[in-house]
Formats: C-alpha cells, structure tokens, sequence
C-alpha cells in the first residue's frame, strides 16, 4: 500500500484559514472603521442643522421680544391717546353746560344780589368716573330775605343746588348790605344727582 502524506495539505489550508482569517478580520476593522466615519458624519450634519435652528430661533425669539415691547409701547400711546380723547370729549360737552349755567345763574339771581366771585371746582365720584361741579359764590345782598331768595330761586332751577351758606356778614362801610358765601353744584340733566343735592 502506498502511503501519503497529509501534512502538507494540512499545513496549507491551515493557512490558508488563518489568511482568510486575517482578510476578513481587516475587511470587518475597515468596514466599522468606515460605519463610524459615516455614522459621525450623519451625527455632525444632524448636530450643525439643530445648532442652525436653536440660532434662527434665537434670532426669531429676539424679534418678537423687541416687536412685544414695541406692542407694549403701542399700548401705553393707545391708552394715553384714549384718555387724552376722553377728556377732548368731556372738555366739548361741558363747554355748552357753561354757556347753560351762566344762563340759568342770571336767571336765578334776583335784584338785590350783585355776585363778586365765582370759582368752579371738578371733582370726580368713584362710580363710573361721573364729573361733578362744586361752585363756591361770594357777593353781596341787600337783604337777609334777598340772599333766602336766591337759594331758592337755585334749587327750583334745572343746573344748580345750593349745599351750604358760609359767612354772612354785615357790611360795614357805605350802604348796608350782606356779604355772604355760598357753596352750590351744578347739576347736569340727564345725570343722576350725586349725594349732597336736594
């Protein structure tokens, strides 16, 4: 029988194996190699792109921060404008009540009273901001019944109340007479009256 020897073909392919073995040990190290380039790239153009939003939305954010406070600002002039608006208003609808008033004041003012000064004070009730006027008279009257007149005369009228009479004196130089001041409202019709008027 002839003999053959088997260790040479052994020995071959053992290393024929451990070559296969070592190609494809750096194929698998050039391929993880080239997944993690890839893989790092992807990550990096992912991260560049978000870090592009976060600074277009920071630029944005900023924009509507400055626009808000140009809102804000637009509201405080709309406000002011209003109110200046408010009182233009008030302002032309009490210019004929003056006109009224002084009408009415010489309609109630009988003979015998000559009215030295006049003031007019506005003062403004909580309740719906309603205006109100409180006039503070001073004159002279010939008589005690004269100036009782007048009162009266002022709370039979349609604009004025009388509140209180303060300081009635005696003249004492040249023809007798009273000097008398007198605090009265002016009543707007159409208005509730304010606590105070008769």
């Amino acid at each position: 029988m002839a003999r053959i020897n088997l260790l040479d073909w052994r020995e071959e392919l053992r290393q024929e194996r451990n070559k296969e073995f070592w190609i494809t040990f750096a194929l698998m190290a050039i391929l993880a190699v080239l997944i993690w380039f890839l893989v790092n790239q992807v990550m990096s153009a992912r991260i560049e792109k978000q870090d592009d939003r976060i600074s277009k939305l920071n630029t944005e954010i900023g924009v509507l921060k400055k626009q808000t406070q140009e809102i804000e600002k637009l509201k405080k002039e709309k406000e002011e404008l209003i109110k200046r608006m408010d009182l233009i208003t008030d302002l032309q609808q009490s210019r004929p009540e003056v006109v009224r008033m002084f009408d009415e004041l010489v309609r109630v003012t009988p003979e015998g009273i000559n009215l030295s000064t006049w003031k007019r004070n506005e003062t403004v009730t909580g309740a719906g901001n309603t205006a109100t006027y409180s006039l503070v008279f001073t004159g002279q009257g010939e008589t005690n019944p004269r100036i009782s007149e007048f009162m009266r005369k002022m709370d039979s009228s349609e604009r004025l109340q009388t509140s209180a009479l303060k300081d009635v004196q005696k003249q004492t130089k040249g023809l007798p007479a009273q000097n008398f001041t007198l605090q009265a409202k002016q009543v707007i019709p159409g208005q509730k009256k304010t606590e105070g008027t008769k």
